[in-house]
């Protein structure tokens, strides 16, 4: 009669583990590069009132966005520093 148990070890040893740096460097780059993509800016209007009450909100909510920035830059570098951590071991 077969085994039909799975186990982890059967199907993950040290080659996948090389095939998992391989994977996170790949993701890693991804990363970076979407990061560093310049982003197209829409044509707005530039007389309109839907584009002047944009730029209040813009201008209201400045302080938010910059601290949410922050902490997307800070998270970022973390998993950045981890995920290096991990491909160096």
């Amino acid at each position: 009669m077969h085994n039909t148990s799975w186990s982890w070890e059967t199907h993950f040893n040290i080659d996948s583990l090389v095939l998992l740096k391989i994977l996170v460097v790949l993701i890693i780059i991804i990363g970076v590069r979407e990061n560093l993509r310049w982003k197209r800016r829409k044509r707005q209007d530039p007389g309109g009132a839907i584009s002047q009450a944009n730029a209040r909100e813009r201008h209201e909510w400045r302080y938010v966005r910059r601290a949410f920035t922050l902490i997307q830059i800070a998270f970022g570098l973390y998993i950045l520093g981890s995920l290096i951590q991990f491909l160096l071991r």
